[in-house]
């Protein structure tokens, strides 16, 4: 009798941390694959830049409407795509798509689902976004009558993830800029709730599996196929990247994690001393003319 009371007590117990186990992965899951809308700071007109409010469909996503800016520049040499960073909007870094329209770069800026004035839609975790791109990528082509070939992408932190996978089979697109993207989204999600929760790092790491089938189960997304490092495999050509080497929240490692998978020498900067992000605002000259470059070189100047 005493040996089944125990016993009982041995189950109740699993069950017990079995269940705070999956609610814990169940609240960081959906915490993680969370957007908050942020308004808009500026916009092109306050630059003194000619543009229209556009809108399209993400590719096979035709009951979702995306909105955005297009920016033609004057006698283009190509078209750049830019994507922002989590919670952000189409308006993030204005001045440096005045940079880009002012040396001869057109520029479709636009609001990832969720976000900004695109439609309400869950968080793709970076797989759903790509989708996004492509959907620029189709309306330049169809409603712009740009040139396959002319095309490239820039994005930031989490726009930078989802241009990493977005590019990476689209033939129209020919160059990819990626600034602080992380490496693996379940890493990400580990060293979020490792330096920003009271849980240890180990404890943290142990959670992964509870996360990602949370995400398999409630959301419909593998988290722990989003890798980025593992999509650049594909890309036959050189990738542009920026990273600050004090990042703390996606950490320089994942940049490292991101080189071992490409096929082709990257142009690659690591600038010191700026956080996440944050290059382009301490660096900005620079920047510009490194990023222009690049473009340069993928259209043949």
């Amino acid at each position: 009798m005493l040996r089944s009371k125990k016993a009982i007590v041995i189950a109740a117990a699993v069950i017990a941390l079995a269940a705070v186990y999956f609610l814990v992965s169940f609240y960081i899951m959906s915490t993680v694959l969370t957007v908050e809308r942020s308004e808009f700071e500026d916009r092109p007109e306050s630059l003194g830049l000619t543009y229209e409010e556009v809108e399209f469909s993400p590719r096979d996503w035709p009951e979702l409407t995306l909105r955005g800016w297009w920016l033609p520049a004057k006698e283009p040499l190509g078209t750049v795509i830019q994507v922002h960073g989590l919670d952000s909007n189409r308006a993030a870094r204005l001045e440096l798509t005045q940079a880009m329209v002012e040396n001869r770069y057109s520029v479709l800026t636009f609001d990832l689902r969720g976000n900004g004035e695109s439609d309400d839609a869950q968080m793709g975790a970076s797989v759903h976004e790509q989708d996004d791109v492509l959907g620029a990528v189709d309306y330049l082509l169809e409603e712009r009558g740009i040139e396959p070939g002319t095309i490239m992408l820039y994005g930031v932190s989490y726009g930078a993830a989802v241009v990493l996978q977005a590019g990476a089979h689209e033939p129209a697109v020919v160059g990819v800029f990626a600034d602080s993207s992380f490496a693996s989204l379940s890493d990400m999600v580990v060293q979020e709730v490792d330096t920003r929760s009271i849980v240890p790092g180990w404890g943290a790491a142990a959670l992964r599996p509870g996360i990602i089938l949370m995400g398999r189960l409630f959301k419909g997304i593998d988290v722990g196929e989003v890798r980025p490092a593992d999509a650049v495999a594909a890309y036959d050509y050189p990738l542009g990247l920026a990273h600050c080497r004090a990042d703390e929240r996606i950490s320089i490692r994942h940049l490292a994690q991101i080189r071992q998978g490409l096929n082709a020498a990257p142009r690659l900067t690591a600038y010191e001393s700026c956080a996440h992000g944050d290059a382009w605002m301490d660096y900005t000259e620079h920047y510009e003319a490194v990023l222009l470059d690049y473009y340069d070189e993928r259209v043949g100047l």
